[in-house]
């Protein structure tokens, strides 16, 4: 049985990584600013099959195929799988700030698609699994990657913003407006400027509580020795290809370089509030039809 589940796993993630390069394009630019800069553009419209992908990869992402297996047993219907779904996992659609909630995790698991699948990183950690509150977004760096070796050199912290009007500047109530580029790259900073290694530390708990204390010795290690390990800054803006605005950029540039290196990603979607709400619409039932054919596996 495990075998069949990990070949399954195997082919749906070819099918996933086929899926993601026919609709994105991963083009570095010529560096013009003190950050180096990839755009990431549409290749074709997202059709129900890389809308299903991502609902996959959100639905796995909130909790692990073993998880929800264990949880229905053998004696779950499509309801209680439907009503547990709703109420225990994903985050409620009742007002402005859910629907920023959902847009944040959604904007989330792609950059994750992008640094898995393009950057060529490993994620050791899927932070909306480790949620204590569905209905909030998940506080700290938004993302942590690797090199993809055995020896870990390079760290990279991510911050990911997700906005359908890029445009409007934002800040809040007393303070000036500003574009989303500088809000994420102040947010970076002021993690980067932290003492405290947190999602780090947090991978160190969670292998010594596994006894996989080989793993736990790595994250020990740049809790211990940080100076031995190379620190990259990446920033990742998903925005609405219409409403991009290169000025965002332009000042992000005039901003003193502590940051360093740097690394901007914008990724351009056309329609991105129809992609967004087209995912989360009945997602359940992707849940649904794949434990009830007994085909989770978790990508």
């Amino acid at each position: 049985m495990w075998w069949e589940m990990r070949k399954m796993k195997a082919r749906r993630n070819v099918k996933l990584i086929s899926e993601i390069e026919k609709w994105l394009s991963y083009q570095p630019e010529p560096k013009s600013y003190t950050f180096s800069f990839v755009r990431v553009t549409e290749n074709i419209k997202p059709d129900e099959t890389i809308t299903r992908l991502i609902q996959e990869k959100l639905m796995f992402s909130y909790n692990t195929d073993s998880y929800y297996l264990h949880y229905f047993n053998e004696t779950a219907t499509e309801e209680d799988i439907r009503k547990f779904v709703i109420e225990q996992v994903i985050p409620t659609n009742n007002n402005q700030f859910d629907r920023n909630v959902q847009q944040g995790d959604w904007g989330e698991i792609l950059a994750s698609l992008i640094v898995k699948y393009f950057q060529k990183l490993e994620i050791p950690i899927n932070k909306l699994q480790w949620k204590m509150n569905k209905k909030k977004s998940v506080f700290g760096t938004d993302l942590l990657a690797f090199n993809n070796s055995e020896k870990i050199e390079d760290i990279y912290y991510y911050e990911i913003k997700t906005r359908q009007n890029p445009n409007k500047k934002e800040g809040k109530k007393g303070e000036p407006k500003q574009f989303i580029s500088i809000l994420a790259y102040k947010s970076l900073q002021k993690d980067a400027e932290s003492p405290t290694e947190s999602i780090i530390n947090f991978l160190y708990k969670l292998y010594i509580e596994k006894e996989d204390f080989e793993t736990a010795n790595k994250f020990r290690d740049i809790m211990k020795n940080p100076q031995n390990y190379n620190k990259k800054y990446k920033l990742f803006l998903i925005v609405e290809t219409t409403k991009f605005n290169e000025q965002m950029l332009s000042e992000l540039n005039g901003l003193p370089p502590t940051l360093s290196p740097l690394n901007v990603t914008v990724v351009l979607i056309d329609n991105l509030k129809q992609l967004v709400k087209n995912t989360w619409q009945d997602i359940e039932n992707v849940l649904i039809e794949r434990y009830m054919t007994n085909e989770a596996v978790q990508l």
